[in-house]
């Protein structure tokens, strides 16, 4: 199958260096804010972008070699380990007593949800298609999913900074999970293979190989980690928030 033209892997390089350097930027931030100091921040952000950067160059290599090739043979797991796998790990790290405190501090949450916007790359999925490489069924839901869920991120972040978005942003990441699910979904469904649930023409194989493998193995497990780190603090905010006060009893 082809590669694509070259401003199809250009594009996707380019978004995935913006979802990491955004993700980069607004964990230093949230670790100045939690009372980090200038290097020990910035150490911080260093390491995290060098060990993803890492990862990013590793799952392009396995990619390179048709490891997560979704092929007519069989029906292989390795794409959903390629995402399942940094989503675990980065899951782990944020339990970290370092990441514990990026992740406590103040609007961390609206910090969050920027590095959605650059989910307005979503058209590349819109591009593959008018290439004829993706089937309409999985490009135009993915591909809308994400404009929406990048067009909507910085609204949902200022409003959390002003104080009234909480709702909103509860919606947001749910909306944001459930796009990545769709995809995921219909890629599977309509892959090749002898008997596919879904006939699509073309099939959803291109998904599973460069330049696009990237984006489920690399992109989407820094969002998807993204949107349940922001849930997870939303929830933990509403609980210490609605908590009953216990009277003070006097003597």
């Amino acid at each position: 199958m082809t590669s694509g033209p070259w401003y199809l892997s250009a594009l996707v390089v380019i978004g995935i260096g913006l979802i990491l350097f955004s993700t980069a930027r607004e964990l230093r931030n949230s670790a100045k804010a939690a009372g980090m100091g200038d290097a020990t921040a910035t150490r911080v952000t260093a390491l995290f972008a060098a060990g993803y950067t890492g990862w990013i160059v590793l799952t392009a290599a396995l990619a390179a070699t048709h490891v997560y090739r979704m092929d007519k043979a069989a029906i292989t797991p390795w794409l959903l380990a390629g995402f399942a796998v940094p989503l675990a790990v980065l899951l782990l790290l944020a339990r970290l007593p370092v990441a514990a405190r990026i992740l406590s501090g103040p609007h961390v949450v609206a910090r969050l949800a920027r590095p959605h916007e650059v989910r307005i790359v979503g058209v590349i999925f819109l591009l593959a298609l008018v290439l004829g490489l993706l089937p309409p069924a999985f490009a135009l839901p993915a591909a809308l999913g994400d404009i929406a869920i990048g067009l909507t991120a910085r609204r949902v972040s200022r409003g959390l900074l002003h104080g009234d978005g909480k709702r909103r942003a509860i919606w947001f990441n749910l909306l944001g999970i459930a796009d990545f699910v769709t995809a995921f979904t219909i890629a599977f469904l309509g892959g090749p293979g002898s008997d596919p649930i879904l006939h699509l023409t073309p099939t959803t194989q291109y998904v599973s190989t460069l330049p696009l493998a990237l984006i489920p193995t690399a992109g989407v497990p820094l969002l998807f980690a993204l949107h349940i780190l922001s849930l997870t603090r939303l929830r933990t905010t509403s609980t210490s928030t609605t908590a009953p006060v216990r009277p003070i009893r006097t003597a």
